[in-house]
């Protein structure tokens, strides 16, 4: 009877320990995550570029205007398709660091180069946000 007490509050102890070993591990480390890519988007700016910041999980706001706003001054440069810009706004507003203004602004900015596809436009905003609604 007295060795099964002491296997149990032995095995009890371990498990206390295990668990705050790992409180301490993975849930209150304070290091910074490193970044799943590393574009320099001044070098070698395209779609592909912008399409690699907007996937990324860990691209915070400033990467995202940062990404957008290179976009559009080098839009000429980058000879987008139709398709291109709305898997661009799609993924923006899917994006869970992107905030309503640079999704709105970019959405604007696209309308006044192709006011003809406003409503396509608007309809890939509305399915990355409804998209968005269903992941979190």
């Amino acid at each position: 009877m007295e060795t099964n007490v002491i296997v149990i509050v032995g095995s009890f102890a371990v498990v206390v320990a295990l668990f705050i070993f790992a409180l301490f591990k993975f849930v209150l480390s304070n290091k910074p995550k490193t970044r799943e890519y590393d574009i320099d988007i001044n070098s070698a700016f395209s779609a592909e570029t912008v399409m690699m910041v907007l996937d990324s999980s860990q691209s915070t706001l400033e990467d995202l205007q940062e990404v957008i706003d290179k976009l559009f001054a080098e839009y000429d440069n980058l000879d987008l398709n139709k398709s291109q810009i709305k898997n661009i706004l799609i993924a923006l507003s899917l994006h869970r660091n992107a905030q309503k203004d640079i999704i709105i602004e970019t959405q604007k900015k696209f309308q006044e180069k192709y006011p003809e596809l406003e409503m396509e436009f608007e309809r890939s905003v509305k399915k990355g946000l409804d998209a968005r609604g269903r992941i979190r």
